[in-house]
């Protein structure tokens, strides 16, 4: 009886010790799992800021970097009024970096992309430029986009003594910008801010609903409650341009903050997230903790049975299993130390890679040392011309003993390659682990990159060209022509063989182009290939020809000159290009074009307050003619009006066909409005004219209606608008004549005409 009641004490203790154990087990849980989850999340918000503000502060260095690239371009040639400048400004505006790109000289006199007249001799950021230095603006109200900010960014341009011949300006609209890094950048997880050293803020990209209003960054973080850093240090690190981080509470949620220098105009780019993420995890666990407690327990209890029948049936064979498997981890232990080749498990279950050794390697970076393949692709770990053969590289071994992919990994700016081999461990003929290795292979791939280009160099040199030269940069000779070897100086070669055959009036840029110094100094800024297209007589008459430079990949001081014949890709662009923009029949711009063209100098008339004039008018009696004399004469009468007009208005002017027998003439900083006045009427009188043909005559005449800009509209479809009642008022009263739109009679002329 004794004995029974003494196995039932043990029994009590065993099991009160039981539930001790899984009360102590979950509460030591519950620990563990907080402090994990908030050590990860802290990490885990420190590498993603980190990364926002790397790409937001790469973004605006590449807006720098676009215009340095226009400015390297102008500084080509000797003045920023050379024709193809003007070209030059046109393409860099198609970029859709800048609202508008324009040049001006050292005196601050210049021009747009659309042709529009500047002097920002006393603009600071101009002054700025001056120096020697990129400028930017301050933020100022658009006077061409209402209720938008703008900033101009201002380079400078160099010239051959390294003095600063002008500038080039781009005009930055700011929510453009915030746009684009909003969608290029930004998730939806956190908040980010551009704010200068005085703490007023540059760009809001907030993605919370309940924030702001946002006045000034200091006064906000004044505000806020909680917040574990001293204001003051806050300051400090932005005017020494520091890196730092700071939490705080918001409306009663706890928030982590950091920030980082971008480098322009004492910025500070700053992130924020709110961590109730952490916290939807921990309640998350705790109630499935409550709903399996009990569970556990009765689970816990049958386990200690199980556990003590199983163990002595089972002892040997785990003594034996883990002597095989001291064994052979001593035999890998040796091999890797000899090796020091990084090695990591990949476990197929659940998907989780582990790095096993310590060894410096490109992949396993810090932080990532245990993490899905998919968790290195979401972390940009992973080059994305990669991301494919990464992936497939673990589907692979899933049904393969091994496999093998070579990898490009996200290690700064240096390209990094990592050659991963994974193989399979089986155990009675299944999968009972996977191991991987980590080869750096970037040497070997430099190697093979380097071989591809020379091959390609190979394949341009027998292509079919007119002429491939190989010159030497350091003594200046031409070593090797049209695969004949020579030693003769590059400038007589350049004479005899290229200007001599390029028409008279392209000879200067053909030879400034291709002079040795020009060439040498793209080279050295690190342009590999130069192309340049011109003018050369071949075949006894002039063709397009296009110039490929190359430096030689294993000898930089040769350089290679191609010369193809590409005259007719060259005039179908040109074709194509006219076809799109011009009328078929007058060759005038067509309505597409003329509504864009006009829509630019708008915009940025606007900026200069400039006077511009709009014209809308059509042919009084052409249906006439049409039907008297015939459609081949009707076409003939519109050749002829817009030939008259091209002859008369200034090549700035916008002249477009838009419709049948109605035409466009957009005037650009025109004196003023009675001077317009006066050109509209010489415009009535040229038209006013009699077809005589068999007997039969019809009188054309035109009709016309005037808006004047910005007084009328500050739009294409405004001063249309108001130009098209002016226009009908013509009609419906007299025909030949002008008037422009009646709603401004008390401060403009009204209306003239035959």
């Amino acid at each position: 009886m004794m004995t029974k009641i003494k196995k039932n004490i043990v029994v009590f203790v065993l099991l009160a010790l039981s539930v001790a154990g899984i009360v102590l087990s979950v509460y030591y849980y519950r620990s563990s799992i907080e402090q994990i989850e908030m050590k990860k999340f802290k990490e885990s918000v420190r590498d993603h800021t980190k990364i926002r503000l790397e790409n937001t502060s790469s973004y605006i260095s590449d807006l720098v970097n676009d215009l340095r690239v226009t400015a390297e371009a102008i500084a080509e040639y000797d003045t920023i009024w050379d024709d193809e400048v003007h070209d030059i400004l046109e393409m860099a505006n198609r970029m859709d970096t800048f609202t508008f790109t324009s040049v001006v000289d050292s005196n601050g006199q210049g021009y747009s992309h659309i042709g529009t007249a500047l002097n920002t001799a006393d603009q600071e950021y101009f002054q700025t430029a001056m120096t020697g230095s990129v400028a930017f603006s301050e933020v100022r109200p658009s006077k061409a986009l209402p209720g938008r900010y703008v900033q101009i960014l201002a380079c400078p341009i160099w010239g051959e003594n390294h003095e600063v011949r002008g500038a080039v300006l781009g005009v930055l609209d700011l929510e453009h910008l915030n746009e684009a890094i909003r969608k290029k950048y930004m998730k939806t997880d956190g908040n980010l801010y551009i704010v200068d050293s005085n703490g007023n803020y540059i760009g809001i990209f907030q993605l919370d609903t309940d924030g702001g209003p946002y006045l000034n960054f200091w006064d906000d973080l004044e505000a806020l409650s909680g917040i574990d850093r001293d204001i003051s240090e806050i300051k400090e690190d932005f005017a020494q341009r520091r890196e730092g981080d700071f939490s705080y509470s918001e409306n009663g949620s706890n928030r982590y903050g950091c920030y980082m220098p971008i480098g322009t105009r004492n910025w500070q780019v700053v992130y924020t997230v709110e961590d109730s993420s952490v916290e939807e995890t921990l309640d998350s666990i705790f109630q499935m903790d409550a709903k399996y407690t009990f569970f556990l327990s009765v689970c816990y209890l049958i386990w200690v049975v199980c556990v003590a029948w199983y163990f002595r049936k089972t002892n040997r064979e785990i003594t034996q299993a883990h002597m095989e498997v001291s064994n052979n981890i001593e035999i890998l232990h040796i091999a890797l130390e000899y090796s020091k080749q990084p090695i990591f498990e990949y476990d197929q279950t659940c998907g989780m890679l582990t790095l096993k050794t310590d060894f410096p390697n490109p992949l396993f970076q810090i932080g990532s040392e245990s993490m899905t393949p998919e968790s290195f692709v979401e972390r940009g770990i992973i080059a994305p011309q990669s991301i494919r053969d990464f992936l497939k590289l673990f589907m692979e071994i899933q049904t393969h003993q091994s496999a093998q992919a070579d990898v490009q990994i996200n290690n700064g700016r240096d390209a990094t390659w990592c050659r991963i081999s994974l193989h399979n461990i089986y155990e009675s003929k299944k999968i009972a682990g996977t191991v991987g290795f980590l080869e750096d292979i970037t040497e070997l791939k430099k190697m093979e990159q380097q071989s591809k280009r020379k091959l390609e160099l190979q394949d341009a040199l027998i292509a079919k060209a007119l002429l491939v030269a190989k010159v030497d940069l350091d003594t200046e000779c031409l070593l090797e022509m049209g695969g004949q070897e020579l030693q003769i100086p590059y400038t007589e070669f350049l004479t005899d063989k290229i200007l001599q055959r390029v028409p008279a009036s392209d000879r200067g840029s053909v030879a400034k182009e291709l002079a040795l110094d020009n060439l040498r100094n793209k080279f050295q800024k690190g342009i590999d290939t130069i192309d340049f297209h011109f003018k050369m007589e071949l075949q006894e008459d002039f063709k397009w020809v296009s110039c490929i430079g190359y430096c030689h990949p294993t000898m930089p001081s040769k350089m290679i000159l191609i010369f193809k014949d590409i005259d007719r890709q060259k005039r179908k662009e040109i074709v194509l290009k006219q076809q799109a923009e011009r009328d078929g029949l007058t060759g005038l711009y067509n309505a597409a074009t003329t509504k864009r063209k006009v829509e630019e100098a708008l915009a940025y008339g606007y900026l200069t307050d400039e006077k511009q004039v709009f014209i809308l008018f059509d042919l009084d009696n052409y249906k006439k003619i049409n039907d008297t004399f015939g459609h081949s004469c009707g076409d003939q009468v519109l050749v002829d009006v817009s030939q008259m007009m091209q002859k008369r208005f200034r090549s700035s002017d916008i002249i477009g066909r838009i419709g049948g027998d109605e035409f466009v003439v957009f005037l650009r900083n025109i004196r003023s409005y009675q001077y317009a006045e006066s050109l509209i009427a010489e415009l009535c009188e040229m038209m006013h004219k009699t077809y005589i043909k068999e007997g039969q005559s019809v009188t054309l005449s035109a009709s016309v209606g005037v808006a004047w800009a910005p007084v009328d509209g500050r739009s294409y479809m405004e001063l249309y608008q108001k130009a098209d009642i002016a226009l009908y008022q013509v009609k419906n009263a007299s025909k030949n004549g002008y008037k422009h739109y009646e709603a401004h009679h008390a401060e403009e002329p009204q209306q003239s005409g035959k």
